[in-house]
């Protein structure tokens, strides 16, 4: 039987017949220097002017009632949010971005009173979080923003959650508002993160499908699927090959007038990934075989859900591992599968209806008799989920701090696991930061000392802060994500850099390895559908070779066939 392919419709004919515009360096330093004058405060002395990328954001944004941006880390995408309302005249504008940039950004725009022309209404600030809130669910509709901004982009690529889903209804309901969205990373491995982002930006002239099957039509025909080919459908009028379509696609989109793509690199001083590999530990060798021969955790609890399996193999690569305490019964944990599931399906589904919904807590309420909700929440206060941690070893944790104090230059250990950052930041007499930027002793990332070592959450602090003086930093518990790492890279290689940036990565597993090899495969998809080129693929990368022994030889086995014989030759 012939596989599916993408069809040629009405709908393709309209993205192929849109007008198409190619930018270039001059247009751009031309609308630079017209918006500097033209947006420059009277009483402005020493005006930076703006930098070319800014000017052809806020000209092709006026130009289209709109835009979709990707720009490099370090562009200026503040300063952009601070002046789109005045280029626009907003009576209500309304800024989305993460709820750690609130400080900061308000910070900068008083920084920018008296150097640029103030916007005619103060800018309403509001994070994911607030209007994902059930308290906010009328929010938009009262407010009414005429200019939507929506700084880091990327956090709004789940359509079915609940701040993305309120902006789609606003932006169904209210087709005179605009949206700006801009981003440093705009996909990670499908176009359908951004389509409905499209959507917002460009509603008649967005470079995809606007029927939303036929878009995932599209996806299945171009987006990474780690080499899988069996459910892969057929490119159709995009192309003879996947490799055709791609090439057709990112011309398509990135020509589209309102979507600005600037690929290149914010920083030019020099970029090396380095691997690293963390002690050897028999400890680690014996958890890592029960892992793998098992499918068990150290404490012998099985480890089927896929999500788990990442977790566990990451943490026991710093030396420790987590669990609920005790296991919740099968009973409760089927439930929860199943009421989870049911929470999915009925969010999707309401989209389109009259009375849609964004959260959890919205579904119970609607469908609190439904026998799924009834079941769940029943069965809920029978158990309460604990979280206890075990360390195995703290082999990784020495191996952390000794990169911490082989150097005299202060350096930044980053970590996607929290005991194990506080337990090497105590190791060492470093401050350790967490959520929102600050730390264990009450310091904030903003305005840290520079000649300071730390410790931090790649999680919580990977986007808005400027890390500049510290080029040298190690990246424990790799993430899988190419987006993750150009944030976490980019807070120190970025505009005005001038040293060296060394970013070592600790090895402590074959899953590690396998979650930097995928995050270049990620960016190598984000490469040929968007023309972005992260950083990840500018660096020099300096690979090595575990000491792979019969001893160890599970601890380097593959996390994605999760089987020794998956080891490199």
């Amino acid at each position: 039987m012939a596989r599916p392919a993408v069809k040629h419709t009405v709908e393709f004919d309209r993205v192929v017949a849109l007008p198409r515009r190619v930018l270039n360096d001059v247009d751009s330093a031309a609308w630079a220097a017209v918006f500097t004058d033209e947006l420059r405060d009277p009483r402005a002395v020493n005006l930076a002017p703006l930098l070319p990328e800014q000017g052809i954001v806020l000209a092709e944004a006026l130009e289209n009632n709109g835009a979709w941006v990707a720009l490099p880390v370090g562009t200026g995408k503040t300063l952009l949010t601070y002046l789109l309302p005045v280029v626009f005249d907003a009576k209500r504008p309304l800024l989305i971005a993460p709820a750690a940039a609130r400080d900061k950004t308000w910070a900068d725009f008083a920084s920018y009173e008296g150097q640029w022309r103030s916007p005619r209404a103060p800018i309403r600030f509001m994070s994911r979080e607030d209007l994902a809130n059930p308290k906010s669910v009328r929010f938009l509709h009262v407010y009414r923003p005429d200019l939507v901004m929506c700084d880091e982009g990327d956090e709004l690529s789940n359509a079915i959650k609940g701040a993305p889903a309120r902006l789609d209804r606003y932006r169904v309901d209210n087709q005179d508002a605009v949206f700006v969205v801009l981003t440093g990373t705009p996909t990670r491995n499908s176009i359908m993160g951004y389509w409905h982002i499209l959507g917002w930006c460009l509603p008649e002239t967005m470079p995809l499908p606007m029927v939303e099957s036929e878009a995932c039509t599209w996806a299945a025909a171009l987006d990474e699927r780690h080499g899988r080919a069996f459910d892969r459908v057929l490119p159709g009028p995009l192309g003879a090959t996947r490799e055709a379509a791609l090439e057709w696609y990112s011309r398509r989109l990135t020509e589209t007038p309102g979507v600005i793509i600037i690929d290149k690199d914010s920083c030019e001083a020099p970029l090396t990934f380095r691997w690293r590999f963390a002690k050897e530990d028999p400890a680690l060798d014996a958890a890592y075989e029960r892992f793998l021969t098992r499918e068990e955790n150290p404490g012998g609890m099985l480890v089927t859900d896929p999500l788990r399996w990442w977790l566990l193999d990451g943490q026991m690569g710093c030396g420790l591992y987590s669990y609920f305490d005790p296991e919740p019964p099968e009973e409760w944990r089927d439930a929860y599968r199943e009421f989870a599931k049911f929470v999915r399906v009925m969010i999707a589904r309401s989209r389109t209806g009259s009375h849609p919904l964004d959260t959890e807590s919205m579904v119970v309420r609607r469908f609190k008799t439904h026998p799924t909700v009834e079941r769940w929440l029943a069965i809920k206060p029978t158990f309460k989920p604990h979280t206890r941690h075990q360390w195995i070893t703290h082999s990784a944790v020495e191996s952390a701090v000794e990169w911490l104090h082989e150097s005299r230059e202060p350096g930044i250990v980053w970590t996607g696991c929290v005991e194990y950052g506080l337990e090497v930041a105590h190791k060492a007499g470093v401050p350790y930061f967490g959520r929102l930027g600050k730390s264990n002793d009450g310091r904030s990332l903003h305005n840290l000392a520079p000649n300071t070592s730390l410790v931090a959450s790649w999680g919580a602090n990977k986007r808005i802060f400027n890390l500049q003086p510290w080029a040298r930093q190690l990246i424990t518990m790799m993430p899988q994500s190419a987006k993750y790492v150009e944030q976490i890279v980019g807070r120190s290689h970025r505009r005005g850099q001038d040293k060296h940036v060394m970013i070592d990565v600790l090895m402590g597993s074959g899953g590690t390895i396998d979650a930097f090899e995928g995050a270049i495969r990620e960016s190598l998809f984000g490469k040929a559908s968007t023309t972005l080129t992260q950083k990840i693929l500018r660096a020099e990368i300096i690979r090595a070779r575990p000491a792979i022994t019969k001893a160890n030889h599970y601890r380097w086995a593959s996390r994605w066939k999760g089987r020794a014989e998956e080891l490199a030759a």
